[in-house]
């Protein structure tokens, strides 16, 4: 017995030493180098998948695609943080360190289709700022403690150069995107939107724009406090001001206007716009742009509103009337997602490419330097005991360094690419276009502007309208070891009660119905009571359309859509399109409710409470029904012999 004791206590002072051997091998200097180029591999990678697929997030509203970008925008501000504290307290020497340092300074800054995540990571500019120059001190620190070659200190001018032009474009995308970026960006137009409605004296014509000056671009201003105190000393003339900021109509400033009085082959009706396709991607960047003011709390005068629903009647009018609004809303749309989520308002600033031309020199002219360092560093790897070859003879390091490279100029010809075919490029060769006179007699320029701007290798938006269905999913119940108390504080809470059901795509018939009831009356919409009065059931049934919340009447009409749609043949809801209307809407608003009540008049908190008991009064009355069909025999025989008690299912049955 003391002998098996004596063995276990062997046993086990063994096991002792071993596990300390193993720390200290993970403390070694080899093994951090290896961790730091594991670890520069992976970022590398990461900030490829940021680069591709960054710019699909609006088109494709799948937590399959959103989770991994999620993932990867995060993990990689992280990763680069804690290589670098790796690389600036390595305790050996590695002539390719300083090198992947300004390379990881490079990635922190660089995906200009992915700037931030979400909207609350525009609020943290000044954050991202004090961290990129914390970091960037970290890394000039480095560079003087290393003793380094001349061939190195010029691999290192060049790429440090890219660094402060990667940084500024994103810390002023992050401004822009802001509340205060926001305001500041809108007030030009803000102020000039508030009297623009009287330059037009009531000569409007929507068909040829005549009247219509919304600004579509906006050339370089100079005008500073300093100069505009000089022009008006110069001028001896103090008039009163009124304190807004004063935009000149001048050669410099396309309007829509501008636009469709252009004489040019590529933008006439008659010539290579005959769908007016080119023409609207200006009129949907003007669009954007009123919009913007929403965004920056400035507001629009009455007559401004009513100049512009004239505007708007204009796209209606037609046979496809509702597909051209559509397109521009579309487009209007993708403008807005671009300004809080990528650099593109940016980039296409009247400065923003030139600086993105002078950051592809340098990237060529640094990569040339580099590769020319790798050849160098190979040749000298029997100096250093902690590098490793390959069979090949190459330096490990070296093919590191490889990688970096790829990513760095595949990430970037992906990102030029991109932004050569966007809808900013197209708006501004099309401004250029209408500013340039001599560009209507060149038939080569036509054809590329043409060409770019007809090319579209994704849609702008999903077109899919997001589903929910009370009645299937009142009984869903979230796995509860993934959404609880305590998981909350890390990922959304999914209620019961839950669940979507499949997406519809957005079809013809639900365009033209939103379209038709905008175009019927717009300022008497009445929720709904002017389709009842339309088919004399008002006095039976708007009492519906009155509730105390909106989430109620969306949720009582929802229901009596759902018992409709299974109690009418097959055969009439797949002709009939008023069903097919209904349903998807109903099912659409259901889902806003559910999923994203922010977006309704009621508050989110109000609307969130009151669907909780929603779910909880259907779970009670439908307990015993397992099947759809006896759900709406329930609901049915509800109808008939209960009287409303204030229940939204009991109403909507």
């Amino acid at each position: 017995m003391r002998d098996l004791q004596r063995r276990q206590q062997g046993a086990g002072n063994k096991t002792l030493p071993e596990a300390t051997a193993l720390t200290k091998n993970l403390r070694t200097p080899q093994a951090n180098l290896a961790k730091i180029k594991l670890l520069v591999c992976l970022i590398a990678i990461l900030l490829i998948l940021l680069n591709i697929f960054g710019s699909s997030r609006c088109r494709h509203n799948n937590w399959k695609l959103r989770i991994p970008l999620w993932a990867a925008y995060t993990l990689s501000s992280y990763l680069i943080a804690y290589t670098l504290g790796l690389i600036t307290e390595a305790s050996f020497r590695n002539e390719m360190l300083p090198v992947w340092a300004i390379f990881l300074m490079i990635f922190f800054g660089s995906s200009d289709s992915y700037s931030v995540h979400s909207l609350e990571d525009c609020e943290r500019w000044k954050n991202y700022g004090w961290q990129y120059v914390i970091k960037f001190t970290g890394v000039i620190i480095l560079l003087f403690m290393y003793g380094i070659t001349s061939w190195m200190i010029s691999v290192l001018f060049i790429l440090g150069l890219t660094v402060p032009l990667k940084f500024s474009n994103r810390a002023a995308s992050l401004l822009s995107a802001s509340g205060y970026g926001r305001q500041m960006t809108t007030k030009l137009i803000a102020d000039y939107m508030s009297s623009e409605h009287q330059s037009s004296k009531g000569d409007l014509d929507p068909c040829q724009m005549r009247g219509y000056n919304y600004v579509v671009k906006v050339g370089k201003t100079s005008s500073t406090p300093l100069k505009k105190l000089k022009e008006r000393e110069a001028a001896a003339q103090w008039d009163a001001p009124n304190y807004r900021e004063s935009l000149k109509i001048t050669d410099r400033v396309v309007t829509i206007e501008k636009v469709w009085k252009c004489d040019g082959w590529l933008l006439r009706s008659d010539g290579g716009d005959k769908d007016s396709k080119l023409k609207d991607i200006c009129l949907s960047f003007s669009l954007y742009k009123l919009l913007c003011l929403r965004f920056g709390g400035h507001s629009l005068p009455k007559q401004a509103h009513e100049k512009l629903w004239k505007l708007i009647q204009h796209l209606y009018a037609g046979g496809k009337g509702y597909e051209r609004a559509f397109r521009v809303v579309e487009l209007e749309l993708s403008f807005l997602f671009d300004s809080f989520y990528t650099k593109y308002p940016i980039i296409f600033m009247p400065t923003g490419w030139t600086i993105k031309v002078i950051e592809l020199l340098l990237m060529v002219t640094g990569s040339l330097l580099t590769i020319g360092l790798c050849f160098q560093y190979n040749s000298n790897r029997h100096k250093d005991e902690l590098q490793l070859a390959t069979r090949g003879g190459w330096s490990i390091d070296v093919l590191v360094t490889a990688l970096i490279l790829i990513v760095f100029t595949c990430g970037e010809l992906v990102q030029f690419f991109f932004m050569a075919i966007s809808e900013w490029a197209k708006v501004s060769l099309l401004c250029n276009y209408v500013q340039n006179p001599s560009w209507h007699k060149n038939k080569r320029i036509e054809k590329v502007i043409g060409l770019i701007c007809r090319t579209q290798l994704l849609k702008p938006w999903e077109r899919k309208l997001r589903q929910y269905s009370l009645l299937e999913s009142y009984d869903y119940n979230p796995p509860r070891w993934l959404y609880n108390s305590f998981t909350v504080m890390f990922i959304d809470l999914i209620r019961d009660g839950q669940k979507h059901s499949a997406p519809a795509n957005l079809s013809s018939e639900v365009k033209k119905a939103v379209v038709r009831s905008l175009m019927s009356n717009p300022e008497t919409l009445k929720n709904g009571e002017a389709s009842l009065r339309r088919n004399n059931v008002a006095d039976k049934f708007a009492w519906a359309c009155r509730l105390e919340m909106q989430t109620q009447v969306i949720i009582v009409w929802h229901i009596a859509t759902s018992i409709f749609e299974h109690s009418v043949p097959i055969s009439y809801l797949i002709s009939d399109p008023d069903y097919l209307t209904a349903t998807s809407l109903s099912k659409y608003l259901a889902y806003l409710v559910t999923f994203y009540s922010n977006l309704l008049p009621d508050h989110p908190h109000n609307s969130e409470y009151a669907f909780n008991e929603i779910i909880i009064e259907t779970r009670c009355l439908l307990k015993a029904c397992k099947t759809r069909e006896e759900r709406i025999r329930t609901l049915n025989r509800i109808s008939n012999t209960m009287d409303n008690n204030g229940r939204v299912i009991m109403q909507g049955a």
